[in-house]
């Protein structure tokens, strides 16, 4: 380690944190790295690891400050339950959309920490508020959590594309080939991100809702594996 040089201001966890996501928003990870971001902060790479182990354990702090921006007061219990998922599904999006760019390190991990799992336990408990069981709630919570991560990773995605190159032209499709999707380009419209998001996710909550009222929402030859084995 190498020894602190004199008048240099101290250098916090947090700090490093803030300066990592700053990089990211700008660059992209492709541009993050720990030299460019011991630049940054105006200190060797070496200082980065005093505070911060690892790459991973970096990265795995992003997300926790990315989770954080989840507004943790935006359940409100007296409402209907397909109001309440939909309401922390759009904040759960909110709160990822507010560093696109950061969306692969979501995308990648298993939630685990406190911070990351705070918007977990807001629709858990929504779930069993409406009377689903462990089983019921996991699949649930993984269907609404998953779309929410792969739909703003798709959005993210595109916005970095957008910027970066031009898009193939439609009317290069054989209409012979793609009669289809040819007349959907010439009578549809397009809604935009975040009607589609509302859509899909208002189908996907309402599709959760009625099968588990029919009882079908867990197949019957399903066999779940407890946690501690899977």
């Amino acid at each position: 380690m190498s020894p602190r040089t004199a008048n240099r201001p101290s250098l916090s966890q947090e700090q490093i944190v803030t300066a990592a996501l700053e990089l990211i928003d700008e660059t992209g990870l492709d541009g993050h790295n720990m030299r460019a971001l011991a630049a940054r902060l105006g200190v060797d790479a070496s200082t980065i690891y005093y505070h911060v182990p690892s790459k991973a354990a970096l990265f795995s702090l992003i997300v926790d400050r990315v989770m954080s921006g989840l507004d943790a007061g935006v359940d409100d219990p007296t409402q209907g339950t397909s109001e309440r998922l939909l309401t922390a599904a759009h904040a759960f999006r909110r709160a990822l959309m507010a560093h696109p760019r950061a969306l692969p390190l979501v995308a990648a991990r298993s939630l685990r920490t406190p911070a990351q799992l705070a918007g977990v336990e807001i629709i858990l408990g929504i779930l069993y508020d409406a009377g689903f069981s462990a089983v019921e709630a996991m699949v649930a919570l993984d269907a609404i959590g998953q779309t929410v991560i792969g739909l703003s990773s798709i959005h993210a995605a595109h916005l970095e594309a957008a910027a970066d190159e031009p898009e193939q032209p439609w009317g290069d499709l054989p209409v012979e080939r793609f009669p289809h999707v040819r007349r959907m380009l010439s009578e549809g419209a397009y809604l935009g991100f975040d009607t589609e998001f509302a859509i899909t996710v208002e189908a996907l909550v309402s599709g959760i809702l009625a099968a588990r009222s029919a009882g079908t929402l867990i197949p019957a030859d399903a066999t779940p594996v407890p946690l501690a084995q899977a």
